[in-house]
């Protein structure tokens, strides 16, 4: 069913779906299936109902379905390319941005504490965690630098030395600076977050 669904900047609209339907179920929400056979050799059907529900949410947010093609690094795009968009899944839930004018990046996590095991490899000693929301604001880190990933499609993107998030202390939702150091462009941006009960999410634009 749709989560929620809302506009984060004046042209960056976001929809999240929580997985609650049976394959069928989904199916039935699209009338194009043939733009959805590479589901049929996947067999996690938990993948299954993420690609169904990205393309469920893809038709919400613009108001028509719309044929989904991946490049060379498996990142999606529109065949029509009216829009820019971005996907992103977690544990029983699905999110998707769209913008009609500027390239975006989302990331979607489960809030769990694995990420405290990969922290040295993702957060660099120089970021501020904040001690007294330490576990939120490391998966906010950590999705911002999935989102700035998904953003510069890079090879060789090292999360520790190539991208970088500025002081901030966490709420409930927010914006905070981000950049990246992979590419020649050393783009900075505005990443836009929210803390939900399962989940945080983060989504970016350059500026």
């Amino acid at each position: 069913m749709l989560y929620s669904k809302g506009y984060i900047t004046p042209s960056t609209l976001i929809g999240i779906w929580k997985i609650e339907e049976s394959r069928d179920d989904l199916l039935s929400l699209l009338q194009y299936h043939e733009w959805v056979q590479n589901i049929y050799p996947i067999k996690s059907e938990s993948r299954v109902l993420e690609i169904l529900s990205a393309r469920i949410l893809i038709k919400e947010l613009i108001g028509e379905e719309k044929e989904v093609y991946y490049n060379n690094t498996g990142k999606p795009f529109l065949s029509d390319e009216s829009y820019h968009i971005s996907v992103s899944h977690t544990k029983g839930y699905v999110a998707v941005a769209v913008n009609k004018e500027n390239a975006i990046g989302l990331d979607i996590e489960h809030i769990s504490e694995k990420i405290r095991r990969v922290r040295s490899r993702v957060i660099g000693e120089d970021e501020y965690i904040d001690e007294k929301n330490e576990l939120i604001h490391l998966l906010l880190h950590w999705s911002a630098k999935e989102a700035m990933f998904k953003f510069i499609d890079a090879e060789g993107v090292d999360f520790l030395h190539h991208l970088f998030v500025d002081r901030f202390t966490p709420d409930n939702a927010g914006m905070f600076k981000a950049s990246e150091k992979r590419t020649d462009k050393n783009l900075r941006f505005n990443a836009y977050y929210q803390v939900e009960r399962d989940f945080v999410m983060v989504c970016l634009e350059a500026g």
